[in-house]
């Protein structure tokens, strides 16, 4: 850890933060005037919540990325499919989740380029976004990533949701980050092995969660658009994040 603090100091000292950034740098943010805002969601599909999920998001008109394993995709083609019936961009979070930073090259070929295009074969659109499970990633993940044609997408607001949340104040954590341009980590499976142990820890059920921050989004006055909407409003921010 101390290393890597003396890296950064070196690397800003000389100038290169910036260029580093614009380079390697993972999408995580828009500088914008507009108020706009983007919700993404990971790890799914879910047969249960995900449809809850769906349903909350049209309650409030609200568009969302949802960054899908290929493995779950492919055993639950038809919510992938209504998924963007319902207007929401789909993208990829892996095969199987696994962390990028500790594998051969063969597997992270296989996680990101070859679940990539099975990932196609069941949406029946190009996927054009990433997201690395965990946010780990290094520069030989990132290489793949490009190499495989997609751009990594991080998030300015993480719920905490993987944690499990209750509803005593489930935005504790997250309120002061929601501002336009942000993009907002939140999960659609559950937290624990199933829902009935998410209830028995008090977890806060998943569309839930999504309308609690909806409502509070709201109340500021900021839209919840699309991940194209987003970028068109502002100039795109990028951080070269790894690990």
């Amino acid at each position: 850890m101390a290393e890597s603090r003396r890296a950064v100091r070196v690397v800003r000292s000389i100038g290169l933060e910036r260029p580093i950034h614009a380079v390697a740098g993972s999408l995580f943010r828009v500088t914008t005037d507009e108020p706009v805002f983007h919700l993404t969601f990971d790890d799914g599909p879910h047969p249960d919540i995900t449809p809850r999920v769906l349903d909350v998001l049209d309650e409030f008109e609200a568009k969302a990325t949802f960054f899908v394993l290929t493995d779950n995709a492919q055993k639950y083609p038809d919510l992938i499919h209504d998924t963007m019936r319902r207007g929401h961009d789909l993208a990829l979070h892996t095969r199987t989740h696994p962390r990028l930073t500790d594998m051969p090259f063969g597997r992270l070929r296989d996680e990101i380029c070859a679940a990539r295009r099975d990932l196609e074969a069941v949406a029946g659109v190009e996927i054009e976004w990433f997201r690395p499970p965990y946010g780990a990633q290094n520069i030989r993940s990132l290489s793949v990533v490009k190499m495989c044609g997609m751009q990594t997408v991080l998030w300015s607001v993480d719920s905490r949701d993987w944690k499990g949340l209750t509803a005593e104040n489930p935005l504790e954590r997250s309120l002061k980050f929601l501002e336009p341009g942000g993009i907002l980590l939140l999960h659609d499976v559950p937290v624990g092995e199933d829902e009935d142990d998410d209830r028995s820890h008090g977890f806060l059920p998943k569309e839930e969660l999504v309308r609690t921050f909806l409502v509070e989004l709201r109340q500021r006055k900021l839209r919840p658009v699309s991940l194209t909407d987003l970028l068109a409003t502002g100039e795109p921010l990028r951080k070269a994040k790894f690990g």
